[in-house]
């Protein structure tokens, strides 16, 4: 017989699986911080220090890597690795009565 959402919450049963696998799902995102590199650089006193611009997570083909929070499910972890950062490169037009003045935008004769 099937269980409800809150007869699974206090299944000991449950809960040991969940943790088992949150655990698991933990260790896999830390073998990928440790395969693209480290997030906090360690100095000569042994004291961490954060890095604060990690690469985005990525794959060997470069496809993005996105960990959900075990601790908060359905929502992204909130990591600077998880950010994928854009540069809008598009050019900006002014239209400023200044440029009426500097050039001439009236068709003249051929």
């Amino acid at each position: 017989m099937p269980l409800t959402k809150e007869e699974l919450q206090k299944s000991e049963y449950y809960q040991k699986l969940q943790e088992q696998d949150r655990v698991q799902y933990l260790n896999k995102l830390e073998n990928a911080r440790r395969l693209q590199g480290s997030v906090t650089v360690i100095d000569d006193n042994g004291n961490n220090i954060e890095n604060k611009q990690p690469e985005p997570l990525r794959n060997d083909a470069g496809v993005f890597l996105s960990f959900e929070d075990p601790f908060n499910e359905g929502n992204s972890l909130d990591s600077l690795d998880q950010e994928i950062k854009i540069d809008k490169k598009s050019t900006i037009y002014l239209n400023d009565p200044f440029w009426n003045n500097v050039l001439d935008r009236e068709f003249s004769e051929l």
